[in-house]
């Protein structure tokens, strides 16, 4: 009996399933003008406060010049398909901040969600020069020098992508490049698994933490906290740590990741 229950919700739920094409809604594509990044920047959070159970928003394949200070809670049975790149603006000095100013906004930051998946259909477009399912931190100008962006901003950068309070979360598929600071921050979590997904933060393409890579400090991989979490088949290069576990977390498992940092 709860079996059919179940069955005829799903297919309740999936015949007003909505797919939100972030182009068709007016998303503007391969345009790095500032006046570009906050008009996507305003369509994503206003396009987040709409979701409903069922559907999927879709980035497609091109880039997404966008404004940081990206908000988005209580949704529920959601996917997320990041087939193009999102790729934030490097502009410091109009960030937004929190309400009394102190403190600069995550470029991504999600609270209060279930079920959520966030992928790629077409990760392998990265590796023909493509922009399939990356987010971009862009965040050069945040780190310290040759730009001395950590003695100006020190520990006030963007967490780049941000869940707090969240269950039965699933990333896969994609690339986490360049974050101003954090990258992969998930707290109070009940079920997260992360899988086939790879961060990158570094200035060169050498194979060790040179100086000039080292600028780019605080840049953690995973932090996570909660329980029931499983990292698997993924990858890490980062200047700090590659995985924090923090605030008496439990039944965590890492697996199968290459992972290289220096915390």
């Amino acid at each position: 009996m709860l079996f059919h229950v179940y069955v005829t919700l799903c297919l309740f739920v999936s015949c007003f399933a909505n797919i939100i094409n972030f182009a068709d809604i007016g998303g503007v594509s391969e345009d790095y003008s500032e006046n570009a990044a906050w008009k996507n920047g305003g369509l994503l959070n206003e396009t987040f406060a709409l979701l409903k159970a069922g559907d999927t928003l879709l980035i497609p394949d091109a880039t997404f010049y966008i404004m940081g200070g990206i908000l988005g809670s209580n949704f529920n049975d959601v996917t997320i398909e990041i087939n193009g790149k999102l790729l934030f603006s490097n502009d410091t000095k109009n960030w937004p901040v929190n309400a009394d100013g102190s403190r600069v906004l995550s470029c991504i930051y999600l609270t209060n969600i279930s079920n959520v998946v966030f992928t790629s259909s077409n990760p392998s477009a990265r590796d023909m020069g493509g922009s399939g399912g990356i987010i971009d931190g862009n965040g050069q100008k945040w780190w310290g020098f040759p730009g001395l962006g950590y003695l100006h901003y020190a520990e006030n950068r963007p967490r780049m992508f941000f869940v707090e309070i969240a269950s039965n979360i699933l990333v896969e598929n994609l690339l986490f490049k360049d974050s101003p600071y954090h990258t992969f921050s998930v707290y109070k979590v009940d079920g997260l698994e992360v899988r086939f997904s790879e961060i990158s933060a570094r200035r060169t393409e050498q194979e060790n933490h040179n100086t000039i890579d080292m600028t780019a400090f605080n840049t953690d991989g995973y932090d996570v906290t909660g329980r029931n979490v499983w990292i698997h088949d993924s990858s890490v290069w980062c200047q700090d740590d590659t995985i924090a576990v923090k605030d008496d977390s439990q039944n965590m498992l890492f697996e199968r990741i290459n992972a290289s940092g220096v915390g």
